[in-house]
């Protein structure tokens, strides 16, 4: 058994046939214990005054974690080499030791690189081991619960807020089941529901059987049937001109690059799926939804004059009707600005 202790968190390790993880944190005189189950099962459900706080894993839920292996399928596939500019753009793991790339945040058996100032990843990468696949009723999916990654800072990452009340669905990048193979399943399972490996997807497109699920099942299917090892890079083509909601800039489109080995031959295939017209559709309904609506407000003049008990005098001045909001005339008079077909002039 080892134990680490850091400030007021300390994290116990027992060695078993199985991992278990006993975490205890202190928060004044108060103490707060939770212990994790067996990777085999299922973890149990934060205490409720866990719960209350705001959803972040601990640091030491990570410690041990070394994510992507670039010898996974037999010969070397490195991690994408990322530019100057993206480079200074990546959020940093503030848990990486020497030698590390801070750049990278590993989890059970995958990876994930973030941009800081779009809180979205620049990729995933992650190993599949079709014959270590557990069977399909032992993984059913349970209610979801996502988790700020606290190696970065949340302002690094977009949670729950930018889901609320429209179309968005939280898109897993590595999806759910990929990594959840060998003894450590229910681990990298938990991993993938990370705000790290999120993205906003309009629900039509994930969940589309022809369109981003349909492409995720087609390669896991292929690597369960076939006991094959692969290896998924993914992510969202990130551009300037992404349309503005909510103060994130929504991609319009996703890729995914397969990697694996062929007649002792690694082969790739790439593959991009569009979202635009989806949420063109989305932003254009939820502009019409929130038209300020003048009419609704309109009083009579004498019923200010009456709750402010000042005096108006506008002896000229003749009182539009009530139906009337007061700039139907302007605004009948001036197009609309069209929406450019680069959605930069398109904000929520």
């Amino acid at each position: 058994m080892s134990c680490i202790e850091a400030g007021t968190a300390t994290t116990t390790f027992m060695a078993t046939n199985e991992l278990t993880i006993a975490v205890t944190v202190r928060l004044g005189d108060n103490q707060l214990t939770a212990e994790l189950a067996p990777q085999t099962g299922v973890l149990p459900q934060p205490a409720a005054a866990v719960a209350a706080l705001e959803a972040a894993r601990p640091l030491g839920y990570y410690i041990g974690y070394e994510g992507y292996d670039v010898n996974f399928l037999g010969q070397p596939v490195p991690l994408p080499v990322l530019t100057d500019e993206q480079r200074r753009n990546a959020a940093k793991n503030s848990s990486a030791t020497a030698g590390q790339d801070p750049t990278v945040l590993p989890y059970t058996h995958f990876s994930i690189v973030m941009n800081r100032r779009r809180q979205l990843a620049y990729y995933t990468a992650v190993n599949i081991d079709g014959a270590l696949i557990p069977p399909a009723e032992d993984t059913t999916r349970g209610k979801d619960k996502w988790f700020y990654d606290s190696r970065i800072a949340e302002s690094e990452q977009i949670g729950e807020t930018l889901y609320a009340r429209n179309a968005l669905d939280r898109g897993h990048l590595v999806r759910r089941l990929d990594p959840v193979w060998g003894p450590y399943w229910q681990r990298a399972n938990d991993d993938t529901f990370h705000f790290t490996n999120c993205s906003p997807q309009h629900e039509k497109f994930n969940q589309g059987k022809d369109l981003w699920q349909g492409l995720e099942n087609y390669l896991l299917d292929a690597a369960d049937i076939r006991d094959k090892k692969m290896t998924v890079f993914t992510g969202p083509v990130m551009d300037e001109d992404d349309p503005l909601y909510k103060g994130v800039r929504l991609p319009l489109a996703f890729w995914k690059i397969l990697l694996y080995q062929r007649n002792n031959q690694l082969v790739v295939a790439a593959y991009v799926l569009e979202q635009g017209k989806l949420i063109a559709d989305m932003l254009s309904a939820a502009a019409r939804e929130a038209a300020f609506e003048p009419g609704a407000f309109r009083v009579p003049l004498q019923h200010l004059i009456e709750r402010t008990g000042l005096q108006f005098a506008f002896p000229e001045a003749q009182e539009l009707d009530l139906k009337d909001g007061g700039l139907n005339e302007f605004e009948a008079a001036h197009e609309r600005v069209a929406l450019r077909f680069g959605y930069r002039d398109l904000s929520m």
